[in-house]
């Protein structure tokens, strides 16, 4: 014998909604019929996006995780929020302490732990519109003269040298 399928009732489940209450009349909306709370939603690996829905004031919001464990927590979370979209209105600015020349429109940091050294030329077009290569010329040379002349510098190349900061 085969048993129709039309007689086959579906098990009950459940749904989330929203129950009304008016008067003796009660309604249900399911969340899927209603608003959705998020809504332009942007995830990566570890991060996600989106702004409510509410009628008084929507938010953004934005979720960031990374590993308890992570060496550099704040370079995990700036790469997830450029991965979302998000990017600052000018530049970040690089830790005071790490900074090892300032001069003359000209700024480097060096990281002793990434062994990475960043450096800021700043060419005021105004002044310099017609020599403006001779200028930038000027700070690639003061970045060769400072650096070596920095004890901080001169240690984390000694280190690299002798192998000691392999990654």
């Amino acid at each position: 014998m085969t048993q129709s399928t039309n007689n086959i009732k579906p098990k009950p489940r459940r749904v989330r909604g929203t129950g009304t209450y008016m008067g003796d009349e009660f309604t249900f909306t399911p969340y899927e019929q209603g608003e959705p709370a998020q809504r332009n939603v942007k995830t990566c690996k570890g991060g996600k996006v989106y702004e409510t829905s509410s009628e008084k004031k929507p938010l953004k919001v934005a979720y960031l995780t990374c590993a308890a464990d992570t060496p550099d927590p704040w370079s995990e979370y700036t790469s997830q929020l450029k991965k979302l979209g998000i990017k600052p209105l000018k530049p970040q600015q690089q830790p005071e302490s790490l900074r090892v020349v300032a001069e003359d429109g000209l700024q480097c940091w060096l990281d002793e732990k990434k062994g990475e050294v960043t450096f800021t030329g700043t060419v005021d077009l105004t002044r310099h519109s017609r020599d403006w290569q001779a200028e930038v010329l000027r700070q690639v040379q003061l970045v060769v003269r400072r650096l070596p002349a920095s004890e901080r510098f001169n240690k984390v190349i000694h280190t690299i040298l002798k192998g000691g900061n392999e990654q």
